[in-house]
Formats: structure tokens, sequence, C-alpha cells
């Protein structure tokens, strides 16, 4: 085979977000990886179901267990079916850092790989992946950072804020000291390796700034400052994102340019597969499965 057909074959990709544990949307994207014959199937964070609550002490178990004993059946079935797929991930911030274990076993038995804060090849690309988001208001805090800056100006961190453990959730009683203490997510981007902007491919939870991809539902933009700097500057070929359901409905469009990289967001919705479809030989021509065909300029 020669080099240029090779590139060729691994160059399709199958992309989305934000599943939250719904078996369902699982199985229409690993049946579509499996049906366009994909070199890769891609899910871009918020992997599991529930949220904390009162009533979900048990919640970073159920995290564990449900990659473990819910999601691995299903990758087991696709790479039966299509044995050259790889299927790559990352959590999200409604995901308990308990996942990132449970992602390794799985990971040792070649069903999944984890890309967050990691690095892997396929093919000639490089993937990078990183699961960290700026604060939100909601109380699970395991993937949340500060992003360009420490925002002190937020009255959003007086409410309960916790982690899990192995062991059920702690409470953070001094959120902003938490994330003083931990490397932001502009230092974390640092750390992506960019060698070839052609021929990388960067998984991150949160979209950047001021996009097509991290309108929330009043119109405002909330996506990662960091985010969108980083990419500026290393300009990488794709990146790939989700954590705002609602942006592309509400910005009529799953994907956007900054410079010549192409960023996407599938958007989710909780009932219908949000998938895009993706040649890496031509990230500017993509396909969603709701929105259909859409030519970046």
């Amino acid at each position: 085979m020669s080099r240029q057909s090779k590139e060729h074959c691994l160059a399709h990709l199958v992309y989305t977000s934000d599943l939250h544990g719904n078996l369902d949307l699982y199985r229409a994207a690993g049946e579509a990886a499996v049906r366009t014959r994909a070199d890769a199937l891609i899910f871009g964070g918020d992997l599991c179901p529930g949220t904390p609550t009162g009533a979900s002490l048990r919640l970073p178990i159920d995290h564990a267990e449900f990659i473990l004993y819910r999601l691995s059946p299903l990758l087991g079935s696709w790479k039966q079916a299509h044995p050259a797929l790889r299927v790559f991930a990352i959590p999200g911030n409604d995901d308990c850092q308990t996942v990132l274990p449970a992602l390794a076993e799985l990971e040792m038995n070649n069903l999944i790989e984890n890309l967050h804060q990691e690095t892997r090849t396929l093919g000639d690309y490089t993937l990078v992946g990183l699961s960290f988001v700026p604060p939100t208001p909601f109380q699970l805090k395991d993937f949340e950072r500060w992003d360009d800056a420490p925002d002190r100006d937020s009255d959003s961190y007086s409410y309960r804020c916790v982690m899990g453990t192995p062991r059920g959730f702690t409470v953070i009683e001094d959120f902003r000291s938490y994330l003083d203490s931990l490397p932001g997510i502009e230092q974390e981007l640092r750390r992506l390796q960019v060698k070839d902007p052609r021929r990388t491919v960067a998984v991150i939870h949160t979209p950047p700034f001021n996009t097509a991809c991290d309108v929330l539902f009043d119109g405002s933009h909330i996506g990662s400052k960091a985010v969108r700097t980083w990419i500026e500057k290393n300009q990488p070929c794709l990146t790939l994102h989700g954590h705002i359901h609602e942006s592309p409905r509400l910005s009529r469009s799953f994907c956007d340019r900054i410079g010549s990289t192409t960023v996407v967001n599938p958007g989710c919705d909780h009932a219908q597969p949000h998938l895009v479809f993706i040649n890496l030989d031509n990230p500017s021509e993509l396909e969603h499965s709701l929105y259909g065909k859409k030519t970046l300029r």
C-alpha cells in the first residue's frame, strides 16, 4: 500500500459528545462508526449518567461501574464488528474523576483510549485531549479549573461544591483556594505538544470563546478564552468540543473557523444522535447527522 493511500485510510472519524450515559445514543454512534468503516470513534466528554444531588451519594461509584459494565460490552461489540476501529474518549465536567481508572482498565483490554492529558497517534495524525472546563454553576468540580486567569468577581462559588472519590463525594470547603492550588486551563494546554499543526487533532471538552460553538441558551458566549488563545497560537487542523449542548441550535452552526483551524461542537438534545462525520484529509467539509453537510471557507 502506498503512503498516500495509507494516509487516506487513516483519516475518517465519527465524533459525538455529551451522551450522559444514554446507551441508545452510544449504540447509534457505534453503529455509525461500524457502518461507515470509520478509523476512529471519538467521545468528547460527559460520558456518564446522573448529576450530584443529595440522593446520589453513590454517583462516583456508579460512574466507574457505568464505564466498566455498561459501556464496555458495547465497545467490545463494535470492535468485533470492525476490528480496525479505534475508540477515543475524554471525561467531561459532569463525570467524576473515578472514571479515569475505569477507562485505564478498558484501555488495557484494547477497548478504548483515554485522551485526557494524553497524546495518541492515528496514522500520521496526532490526537491530544483535555477535559477541564472553566468554573460552572454546577456542584461537581472534578474537571474544573481557572481559565486564562482567576475569576475573583464571580459570586457563583458560594454553593456546595463536591468532588468524586471511590468512597463517594467529598465537599470542597473553599472552592477558590482549591482552584488556586491547581494548574489552570492555560497551563494545562501548554503541556499539549503540537509538533505538526496540519496533522494535529485536539479533543477539548470546553469550546473556545466567542465562536458558533460556545453559545449559551441566553445568547451569551461562555467558552474558554485560554482554549481560543491556544488554538490561535498553534492552529491545529481540527478541534473537537462539546459542553454547551444548545450551541449549534442557537448559532445555527455546529462548526466554525479560527484561522486555519476547524472547530466543532455537535451539540446534544438527549434524544437524537448528534454525530459529526469527518475526513481529516479535508476537515473543512463536515457532515452532521441532523444538520447535514457544511463547508467552511
